[in-house]
């Protein structure tokens, strides 16, 4: 369901009318559109991983490191910055997010954070 989140807010950033009124205020459209594009492959990795997670849990591993590096954006971003008060709850969601994903995987599927990190799930 998150690819399927990702898929949505790519959308929303291809439509600058469209996130203005949501509250999010991103510098300038081609910002928005490379945003877009990342959260679009992102998307299409989380649903083909979410297929056959046993052999791909690597990729929705590695993929809570980038949940908190949109975390550790979003919020100070969202707080103290321009981007508009909507990107505090986005970057908690992603916290949380990469959260599940980081000690929910290793336990779900009984592998080691190493052997997730390193693609060892076999």
């Amino acid at each position: 369901w998150s690819g399927v989140y990702n898929a949505g807010l790519a959308l929303t950033l291809t439509c600058p009318p469209f996130y203005r009124w949501l509250g999010l205020n991103v510098p300038a459209p081609l910002w928005g559109w490379l945003i877009a594009g990342f959260l679009a492959y992102t998307s299409v990795t989380l649903i083909l991983a979410s297929r056959d997670l046993r052999h791909r849990a690597s990729f929705v591993y590695w993929e809570s490191i980038l949940r908190y590096i949109a975390a550790l954006l979003l919020i100070p971003a969202g707080l103290f910055g321009d981007l508009g008060l909507i990107a505090v709850p986005l970057g908690l969601g992603d916290l949380a997010i990469g959260l599940v994903y980081m000690f929910g995987l290793p336990k779900e599927l009984g592998l080691s954070h190493s052997a997730l990190l390193c693609d060892r799930s076999n």
